[in-house]
């Protein structure tokens, strides 16, 4: 056969084009124009050559690339000029080389333990820190550009470049917004239920009403977390605008699943969770627990202090006196030398003397616990300063000023404080908030009506009068179950040291061993631990599948059946023993029911045994271990361990600087004073974590290293 040419167009040579094809030993010519048959698009090839990871191909031209570092545009054709012009770029690009020395550069820093070690230079950390730093000591945004802290990073960190005030607002917004984020998939995807504490605060150069919500919950690692989720300025303290200022935060949060809202003793906040309560009732039925029965927890903080407070008013005057005492002697450095120089004189131990805020009953404690154990010293000012005399001589808003203080009210106030004591301990128990508090409130508030009772039969009529008093704002909050949440008494049950044999005691030594109201007591909270565990375990009941399958059974005999024919295995189809004894055991086991609460209750309580490293018990360390066994109980309890007793967690969001809530003193728009706020919340709660779990390491090894001491010892001893 002879090669036949194209009529159109010249024979072509193969030799120069290459463009032959070899059929059965045959060669004939392809066509060089596309007309005929469109062109392949070239062939993409894995990059296998190292000098690829610093340059980037063009999507648009695949012949060209560009660096990573200086951006310069490098001819990179694989079949003309190959890698070669990439590798002789690298080899003379400075900002390569910059970037490989920032690399392998290291500074010396400092663990939590205070030791060095060598970090690797990260500019990034170092504007992210500087940032953190910032928000947490509660820094104005030029600090940044300030002469001390451009000195400071020139002498100390010269590698390291500062920024802008801006870059630096921009950054921490940046930040808000990640950890937002995060939370937002909490809430809205993975629908964490958390309870709520919130509380309103009027800015007194302002008036400006801040209000403030904090979420709780225990994350699935079994951990308290605490974050706040909203600090808004509102217009007024109605409990419509309350309730609507918590819709807003669900909403904004994406949350669709509280469990509890704990808020002040006030009448608007009554009606602002009846109307959130009717509101959250429209999202949904799984937005409440029992359709919001146990939504309302009242401050235990709030109410011990209104208790207190209403005692406190009949011995106002000796309180004033000694208050009058002291606040002389702060007023100024010389008097408070005077001061200290009777306190040596009278061979007193130093401590500290605070004066008291008169809204605060537990400041007003502290106060004169201290002021009792200086009583020599200002009975020696009175004996001895002519000035201190001449200061109670004097008028205060026209009146004769209280004091100075006699042997009568030093004596009215010991009683006083010896009284106080047990409110005291209490009040620290329910303001805490970084750990689970819900477990030991009633425990506390059985001992406040104890210490009542016994004082209300005490031989000392001021004292009992001041009791009884003090005993019937008790009975109006604290009462049984008839203004308490019952939740109060159920979390106590979930601490494996107490369960329902201390709720069951405490009802015996209030009410009487196998009383009427004992009885009524524990029937009721056995009800209610009931009632929410079935709540957590519900599952659809027979009658509900019955008509699940009947309305399936319609559905498929309206509907032609195609024939089907199953062939048996066995050819007298007769049923095996092992699917009898299976069917037989499941029917068993479904009649049955392997019931946790009762388990857990039926147990023996963990014993009350101290800790060996002096830590207090933890709680959730136990439901951590044992959430495996308790799978659905674990699921209760750990909402019910997250309630907080007291709107404190809340309160503490308005001990800021005046600085940022001030707005006459600061440009920062009420969105911007929210993210610092949260952020400096959210980054706090992250750092305390983490310096825990390495103090917590720290004396893990300290006690082995002493374990490992004292065995060596006594080993040596025995040889």
């Amino acid at each position: 056969m002879t090669e036949e040419q194209n009529e159109s167009e010249p024979p072509l040579n193969p030799q120069k084009t290459g463009e032959t094809e070899t059929v059965t030993g045959n060669k004939r010519p392809r066509p060089a124009s596309g007309a005929d048959k469109p062109t392949k698009p070239r062939k993409k090839y894995a990059k296998r050559a190292p000098v690829w990871e610093h340059f980037i191909q063009r999507e648009e031209d695949l012949s060209k690339s560009y660096c990573k570092y200086c951006k310069a545009e490098i001819a990179c054709d694989t079949k003309t000029v190959g890698t070669s012009p990439m590798i002789g770029h690298i080899n003379r690009c400075k900002q390569y080389k910059d970037w490989v020395e920032s690399e392998n550069q290291k500074i010396l820093s400092s663990d939590n333990n205070g030791n060095m070690k060598l970090v690797k230079y990260d500019p990034v950390m170092f504007r992210r820190s500087v940032n953190e730093m910032v928000v947490v000591s509660k820094l104005p945004f030029s600090f940044v550009e300030s002469e001390g802290w451009k000195r400071f990073c020139s002498n100390v960190l010269p590698m390291y470049k500062t920024f802008s005030r801006k870059t630096c607002s921009t950054d921490i917004v940046a930040m808000y917004l990640e950890e937002k984020a995060a939370l937002k998939q909490l809430f809205s995807v993975e629908k964490q239920r958390v309870s709520l504490t919130t509380d309103i605060w009027t800015c007194p150069t302002t008036s400006y009403n801040y209000m403030v919500i904090t979420g709780h919950w225990i994350s699935t690692e079994w951990e308290l977390q605490k974050r706040i989720l909203s600090f808004k300025v509102i217009t007024d303290h109605k409990g419509d605008t309350i309730a609507a200022q918590l819709m807003d935060c669900l909403d904004d949060w994406g949350s669709e699943k509280v469990y509890a809202v704990t808020v002040d003793n006030a009448r608007n906040n009554d009606k602002a969770l009846e109307v959130f309560k009717n509101q959250l009732r429209m999202r949904g039925v799984d937005s409440l627990v029992k359709d919001g029965e146990f939504l309302h927890m009242r401050c235990c903080a709030h109410i011990l202090n209104l208790i207190v407070g209403h005692g406190l008013k009949k011995a106002n005057a000796h309180i004033v006196a000694i208050r009058n005492a002291v606040k002389y002697v702060r007023s100024s450095f010389s008097r408070l030398k005077t001061f200290a120089l009777k306190c040596e004189t009278g061979k007193l131990p130093r401590g500290s003397l605070p004066l008291d805020v008169s809204t605060r009953w537990n400041s007003t404690y502290l106060m004169l616990s201290s002021a009792l154990k200086l009583r020599v010293a200002f009975e020696k000012m009175e004996a001895e300063d002519k000035l201190y005399c001449d200061y109670f001589l004097e008028e205060e808003d026209k009146i004769k000023r209280v004091g100075p203080p006699t042997s009568i009210d030093w004596e009215k106030v010991a009683r006083l404080v010896k009284f106080l004591k047990v409110f005291y301990k209490c009040t620290l128990i329910f303001s805490a908030s970084k750990t689970v508090t819900s477990c030991l409130c009633y425990s506390e508030i059985v001992d406040i009506e104890r210490s009542l009772i016994t004082k209300c039969s005490s031989s000392d009529e001021e004292t009992k009068k001041q009791a009884n008093d003090m005993r019937d704002k008790f009975d109006k909050y604290w009462d049984g179950l008839s203004n308490m949440n019952p939740l109060v008494i159920v979390a106590s049950v979930f601490d494996p040291r107490n369960k329902m044999k201390f709720a069951s005691l405490c009802f015996d030594q209030l009410y009487g061993k196998d009383t009427i109201e004992s009885r009524k007591l524990h029937a009721s909270v056995s009800s209610v631990m009931e009632t929410l565990y079935d709540h957590y375990s519900f599952k659809p009941t027979n009658s509900e599948n019955n008509e699940d399958t009947e309305d399936q059974t319609e559905q498929t005999d309206s509907q032609p059946q195609p024939c089907t024919f199953e062939l048996s295995d066995d050819e007298d189809d007769c049923e095996g023993m092992l699917s009898i004894y299976d069917k037989v055991v499941g029917l068993k086991i479904n009649e049955v029911s392997y019931n946790e609460l009762k388990v857990y209750l039926t147990e023996k309580p963990e014993p009350r045994v101290e800790n060996q490293l002096g830590m207090p018990y933890d709680v959730l360390s136990w439901w951590r271990r044992n959430c495996s066994k308790f799978i659905v109980l674990s699921e209760f309890a750990r909402d019910v361990l997250a309630i907080q007793a007291s709107s404190v967690a809340s309160e503490s969001a308005f001990s800021t600087s005046g600085r940022v809530l001030d707005p006459y003193r600061s440009s920062l728009t009420p969105y911007m004073v929210e993210v610092l706020l949260c952020t400096q919340q959210w980054l706090k709660c992250t750092y305390k974590k983490e310096d825990a779990v390495a103090n917590l390491a720290q004396m893990l090894q300290e006690f082995e290293f002493f374990e490992s001491l004292d065995a060596r010892n006594s080993a040596v001893a025995i040889t």
